[in-house]
């Protein structure tokens, strides 16, 4: 695990392929009519801070990356950080809309 943490570029590439899968489980959830509303918001709960820390992770250690790896992994953590912050500024936006 120790290894695992020096080497900027694997953690990078991890939080990548975590936050992608992440997101696609939201969506899929979203999207399943199966899901009550009680269970989704339940795993939203779980998924958002899960999410927030590894996409933080992720930004913070891209800039150790050496070579010409560095900027599409920074871009690409940063637009899954506005993503995420934009998703949660619609969340609490539209709170007060849903009956």
């Amino acid at each position: 695990m120790e290894k695992f943490f020096k080497n900027a570029l694997k953690v990078s590439i991890a939080s990548l392929v975590i936050s992608i899968t992440l997101y696609v489980v939201i969506i899929g959830l979203f999207l399943l009519s199966v899901v009550t509303a009680n269970i989704f918001g339940t795993v939203i709960k779980i998924i958002v801070p899960i999410l927030t820390l590894v996409t933080i992770l992720g930004f913070i250690y891209s800039f150790f990356i050496k070579g010409k790896q560095k900027i599409p992994f920074l871009t690409l953590n940063f637009v899954s950080l506005c993503a995420l912050s934009f998703g949660i500024y619609l969340a609490v936006s539209f709170q007060g809309f849903a009956p």
